[in-house]
């Protein structure tokens, strides 16, 4: 998902006049040739304008809601059936073990908001069986190209389209897709922990027995690659 450049260009003779696209990118911790290939082109990616307004010290979601594809993107708390999307494994199962023996969960102990399998947990929060399809006809999207972008990066329309289907909230669908951090999609800081300690014991079993499963496949099909290589 690209934004014009002429729309770019015009927002940033607002934010950042007269200052050129080298120190921007300096500004923003960007590699010089992304920024002034993006720019120069005309398809510059939703994360580099959030990346630019990080630098000049400005709110990433409000300037992001300049450019009319994101104008109706608010800042929102995570739903509550996908916030186990954003908690990585390790973390959960370690939560798990502490609501077992009674104890609180720290915010700390849960790990990033974003990692390798986020995507996917995500995708799979918001999937009843037709999503997949949906994608397809929404967007044109086919499914092994969607395959591949869950265990990759989610293009920001196709995360857009799932948090849509789903009922999610729209500023979800750019943390997934690493445009916005959580606190930048208005996210409490304490939101994860606070969930994973007031779930009901059962259902976070329930989560945490999913992604034991999941773990599961992973190691046995390694193993079976190492088996296979001798």
């Amino acid at each position: 998902m690209k934004l014009d450049r002429a729309e770019v260009q015009s927002w940033l003779d607002v934010v950042a006049p007269g200052t050129g696209l080298v120190r921007l990118a300096q500004l923003a911790e960007l590699p010089r040739l992304r920024v002034t290939q993006q720019v120069s082109s005309g398809n510059v990616a939703p994360s580099t304008i959030t990346a630019i307004a990080r630098g000049l010290g400005l709110d990433p979601l409000d300037e992001l809601t300049q450019f009319r594809e994101f104008a109706n993107i608010t800042t929102s708390a995570p739903a509550a059936n996908e916030i186990a999307a954003f908690i990585p494994t390790a973390g959960l199962l370690q939560g798990t073990v502490h609501r077992l023996n009674s104890e609180t969960v720290n915010e700390a102990e849960l790990g990033e908001e974003s990692y390798d399998h986020l995507a996917l947990h995500w995708f799979d929060c918001a999937d009843d069986g037709n999503l997949r399809a949906h994608i397809q006809l929404q967007l044109g999207v086919a499914q092994p190209t969607l395959w591949k972008m869950l265990r990759s990066r989610l293009r920001e329309d196709v995360a857009l389209e799932i948090a849509k289907y789903a009922n999610f909230p729209l500023a979800s669908a750019l943390v997934v897709s690493g445009v916005l951090t959580g606190a930048e999609a208005g996210w409490e800081p304490e939101c994860r922990s606070r969930w994973l300690n007031t779930l009901p014991l059962g259902q976070l079993l329930a989560e945490s027995e999913k992604r034991l499963r999941e773990v599961g496949k992973q190691v046995r099909n390694l193993e079976t690659f190492e088996n296979h290589l001798g």
